[in-house]
């Protein structure tokens, strides 16, 4: 047996089986570590809107009445709830509900001036209101009245989450107004503090 082929043979055994059992462990060892070192990482994201949430306070989901009014002219006739709550407050609220998740600003306006079943109007800028943060003899104030629109206006900002909204409303009628029952519709908008209405 040649000594030099024996030695070049045991070295390429040696060295396949080296290959081999490295291939092996690399291969076990792919296996075993696979959960323990692998990371991905994702982006994780959300949008949340602002979502309004308001509730009419009993009195002003019954309607702004002002009564049976007999002499003529009559100014700042007072709607049935401007001063029937703790302290003579308004009774007439709308509510920041707790479900909110964003501060308010209060827009008002009407359809029309009151208007009679023969037409007859009553001009709108014969029916104003004032709306404050807080309610009690004076406020939300006579001085601070505001005539209604046809088209929203800003009349109250800010109002916070679970806070209230008081409002007043107003009356003028001209002396020489027909007798009648009169309507009109007044709407409310809450919308995001500092956007318009």
């Amino acid at each position: 047996m040649n000594f030099r082929k024996l030695v070049f043979t045991d070295r390429v055994n040696l060295i396949l089986f080296s290959v081999f059992l490295l291939s092996f462990f690399l291969l076990i060892g792919s296996f075993i570590m696979t959960g323990g070192i692998v990371s991905i990482d994702t982006l994780s994201n959300v949008s949340v809107s602002k979502y309004l949430a308001i509730n009419f306070g009993g009195n002003l989901s019954e309607g702004i009445q002002f009564g049976n009014v007999v002499f003529l002219p009559a100014t700042d006739v007072n709607a049935t709830h401007n001063y029937d709550g703790a302290f003579n407050g308004t009774t007439y609220t709308i509510d920041v509900s707790n479900d909110s998740n964003s501060d308010v600003d209060f827009c008002i306006k009407a359809n029309a001036g009151l208007t009679s079943s023969a037409m007859d109007v009553i001009g709108l800028s014969n029916e104003t209101y004032s709306a404050y943060l807080m309610t009690n003899l004076t406020h939300p104030l006579l001085s601070n009245e505001t005539p209604l629109t046809t088209s929203y206006i800003k009349a109250q900002s800010d109002i916070g989450i679970g806070n209230s909204s008081y409002w007043r409303f107003w009356l003028d009628i001209p002396s020489a107004q027909p007798a009648g029952d009169y309507n009109n519709t007044v709407s409310f908008q809450a919308v995001n503090v500092g956007n318009l209405c």
